[in-house]
């Protein structure tokens, strides 16, 4: 018996980690001869292979995410979203050539790489993988609204609104996460239900290249930006499936609504399911407190007595 023989015997689909593993050699026959000298790297790819097409298609695709997983395989602990924000910021910068959903894309199936060798070798429980699960799509959305903010001040200025004293303020945004994201429950093909809040009505400076717009028409486009660039199926497909369809009103209302608009409606024409689908509620990015106040302004409709 070879030693590939020996590595594959006992996983579920021995012929899938077979052809992968001739596929790797007739594509990047080097970096086969770096996992013929690591026969734990190889035996985590080929397993990786025996139980994820998806992910061997990414390792034939991306072969230089081998030496990454090597030093990253053995580590066990759960990353928290900051963590895997500033490694999501890493990756930008070598990979800045590529379209801002393409790049997205392509962290999230490096990052699945290894949370799912953790799943297969039971290194973590199925809570904590979840939850690392969530905390990826938590930091790809923290890094898709900073880059859209950044383009919408660009074409509008900053949005602003008038606080208790009278004074201008920058008006804050909030992506809140419902359903399975909400719950910190995301399986690896789970779409993320999103709710787009922002502080309160007002306009933008204006200094932008495109003039002033209103705070609502800045908050709209801003969510659509947002949604694209994580959603956007263009190039090597989505890093996820944006549902929206949870959001007041359904299909027709807002894509961003503000905070005072969205207690109004939770409180006076929200259905009972509707106030039930934020028991799964949490900020997922931008702004915490926006949700904060929100969720205290309406927790009562929520769990009502």
């Amino acid at each position: 018996m070879t030693n590939l023989e020996f590595l594959i015997k006992d996983l579920p689909d021995a012929f899938l980690a077979q052809r992968f593993f001739e596929q790797l050699t007739e594509k990047h026959q080097a970096k086969v001869k770096i996992l013929e000298k690591n026969e734990g790297l190889l035996s985590d790819v080929l397993t990786i292979a025996a139980f994820s097409p998806l992910l061997s298609t990414t390792i034939l695709q991306h072969p230089e995410y081998l030496s990454w997983l090597a030093n990253q395989r053995k580590s066990a602990k759960v990353r928290g979203k900051e963590e895997l924000l500033e490694s999501l910021e890493r990756f930008a910068l070598t990979n800045s050539t590529l379209e801002i959903n393409v790049l997205l894309a392509r962290f999230r199936r490096r990052e699945l790489l290894r949370i799912y060798l953790q799943d297969i070798r039971n290194l973590d429980t199925i809570a904590e993988i979840t939850e690392e699960i969530s905390n990826l799509a938590d930091a790809i959305l923290e890094y898709a609204l900073r880059i859209s903010r950044q383009e919408m001040d660009n074409r509008f200025g900053i949005p602003l609104e008038i606080d208790k004293k009278g004074r201008e303020k920058k008006s804050e945004f909030c992506i809140v996460a419902l359903g399975k994201l909400g719950s910190k429950e995301l399986n690896y093909s789970s779409d993320i239900d999103l709710l787009f809040l922002y502080s309160a009505d007002g306009k933008t400076s204006g200094s932008g290249s495109r003039g002033a717009v209103s705070n609502r028409e800045y908050f709209v486009k801003l969510s659509e930006f947002i949604t694209k660039m994580v959603g956007s199926t263009a190039g090597e497909g989505a890093a996820y499936r944006v549902d929206l369809r949870l959001r007041p009103n359904g299909r027709v209302g807002a894509l961003a609504i503000s905070l005072a608009e969205a207690n109004d409606y939770y409180k006076k024409s929200a259905r009972d399911w509707e106030r039930q689908v934020l028991i799964r509620s949490r900020s997922s990015a931008g702004d915490s407190e926006i949700f904060h106040t929100f969720f205290e302004s309406i927790e009562d409709f929520v769990f009502s007595k």
